[in-house]
């Protein structure tokens, strides 16, 4: 894969449930990420912390304690150089929803569901791009 994002950051029409889920229930989304990225529990420390703080009410402490470091530890393990313009922690601050929503695209676009997918313990599971249903 590319040492690039595969959507930009404000790419929310290219995937509205994931759009959706960011903005509505972020908390949730930041749950799923962390399981997977940092191939822990569902609710870890920086996921408690954004839900008790209200998530997006504490935009400053939220985006750099919760959303900020897994975004770092993602492209990390996928070898993204691409940087923001105000760097991982600050566009997490400015921009939750955005980078969530980010980070869940990235996730789909290379076939990671689980973290065992992510630690290589099961194949990604990528639809060929030609797929289509087949009516009987």
């Amino acid at each position: 894969m590319s040492d690039k994002w595969s959507t930009g950051l404000c790419g929310c029409c290219s995937d509205m449930e994931t759009c959706c889920t960011a903005m509505v229930v972020p908390s949730f989304m930041l749950g799923q990420q962390n399981k997977i990225i940092n191939q822990g529990e569902w609710c870890s420390p920086s996921c408690c912390l954004y839900s008790c703080l209200g998530g997006l009410d504490y935009g400053l402490i939220a985006g750099c304690c919760c959303i900020g470091p897994n975004q770092t530890a993602l492209k990390a393990k996928f070898g993204i150089t691409e940087s923001d313009c105000l760097g991982d922690r600050c566009c997490a601050v400015c921009c939750q929803c955005c980078v969530l929503a980010r980070m869940g695209r990235e996730l789909k676009a290379r076939g990671i569901y689980s973290m065992e997918q992510m630690s290589g313990q099961l194949p990604a599971t990528l639809a060929p791009s030609n797929m289509s249903f087949v009516a009987k």
